[in-house]
């Protein structure tokens, strides 16, 4: 009986380098294969980084960036969102902590404000 490979759930960071280096390659003008001669792997593999079911190497993220005539940096994604509200709601409540937590009477003002006409447009969860 064969074995099934395990399905790894990737960070977000892997489909935003997914779909660059997708944009950038189309933008290049080159095909799936073309990438995969001039980067040393095969197509399959690049189809494999496109449909973000792999992670590949800070070398082949070199390679690929070299292959497309561009920098590593351009092949990674500006910024990934945080798509958990576990995370959002932590950065949310440590940034509001800093403000608690200072003697600027300005920005503890700003806050109350913000945070009174927020809760007045805020529907309330039923829990």
């Amino acid at each position: 009986m064969a074995k099934r490979k395990k399905h790894v759930e990737h960070a977000g960071i892997v489909k935003g380098f997914a779909e660059r280096l997708r944009d950038v390659r189309r933008e290049k003008g080159m095909r799936q294969a073309d990438l995969a001669r001039a980067a040393h792997i095969s197509e399959s593999y690049v189809r494999t980084l496109e449909a973000a079911r792999a992670a590949c190497s800070i070398d082949l993220l070199d390679r690929l960036a070299n292959a497309l005539g561009t920098t590593p940096a351009a092949l990674l994604p500006v910024a990934v969102p945080p798509d958990d509200l576990t995370v959002l709601r932590e950065q949310i409540r440590r940034q509001v902590e800093r403000i608690v937590e200072s003697d600027d009477r300005q920005s503890l003002t700003l806050l109350s404000q913000l945070l009174a006409r927020v809760s007045e447009t805020t529907p309330r969860s039923s829990s």
